[in-house]
Parts: structure tokens; C-alpha cells; sequence
């Protein structure tokens, strides 16, 4: 028996359809372990796509990256935003993240509110 979340088999003959459906199955998988990587340059890259953002757009970035799928509070997030700009409040916060969500929709991220607590970066396919 194997555990290996990306090895499947099947026993022939299986129809096209039942094939194509485990291809996607196995991809699906593939695709919600991947995790986004982020250079010194400020280059974010997911997959086979690549975004440019500005230097206090990665500092927030580096910080949901680390907990990618998982919630960042808001006063982490605002401790981060704090090495660039000088006293953040709560509304320069909200408009980083709004400005960094439009730019991650063509690379297939998306950040996710949790209310009350902070920020979700997340696999937008997932």
C-alpha cells in the first residue's frame, strides 16, 4: 500500500473518461501542496506565472508566504508594515492588502479575510 499523495494506479481497461478524471485528481493535489517563493528583488512567483510588487508589498508577502493557508494576524502584519512605513495605521494596512490582491490575481493567489483575526494567502484554484 503506498502513501504517496501523488502516485495513483488503476487496474485495465479503464475508459478515457476515468483516466482523464484521475489525471486531474492527481494535478489537483499537486497544485494545493505548491507553495508561492518571493526574491530579494520583490519578484513573486506561483506556478509557472511571476508578479513584480513594490518593497512594502513584500514585506507583507514575506510574512503571509511563511504562513501560507494559514491566518496572519493583523498586528503581525502591521508590525511587518512598520519597517517601511512610519507609524501604519489600520486604513494603510487595509489598502496594502487591497492593492497586493489585485496584483496577485493574474498568478492565481488570492488572500482571504478572516474577520476578526487577519489575512489568508491562499491557492486560488484550492
Amino acid at each position: 500500500m503506498c502513501n504517496d499523495p501523488f502516485e495513483d494506479w488503476v487496474r485495465a481497461p479503464i475508459s478515457r473518461e476515468d483516466l482523464d478524471a484521475r489525471v486531474r485528481a492527481l494535478q489537483n493535489r499537486l497544485d494545493s501542496r505548491q507553495v508561492p517563493t518571493l526574491d530579494s528583488a520583490g519578484t513573486l512567483c506561483f506556478g509557472p506565472h511571476s508578479i513584480t510588487i513594490s518593497n512594502a508589498q513584500t514585506e507583507l508577502m514575506e510574512l503571509l508566504i511563511e504562513h501560507f493557508g494559514e491566518v496572519v494576524y493583523r498586528h503581525e502584519l502591521t508590525q511587518r508594515l512598520a519597517d517601511r512605513v512610519p507609524m501604519p495605521t489600520r486604513n494603510s494596512l487595509d489598502l496594502h492588502i487591497m492593492r497586493l490582491r489585485r496584483r496577485l490575481s493574474p498568478i492565481d493567489l488570492v488572500i482571504r479575510t478572516a474577520w476578526g483575526r487577519g489575512y489568508v494567502l491562499e491557492n486560488a484554484a484550492a
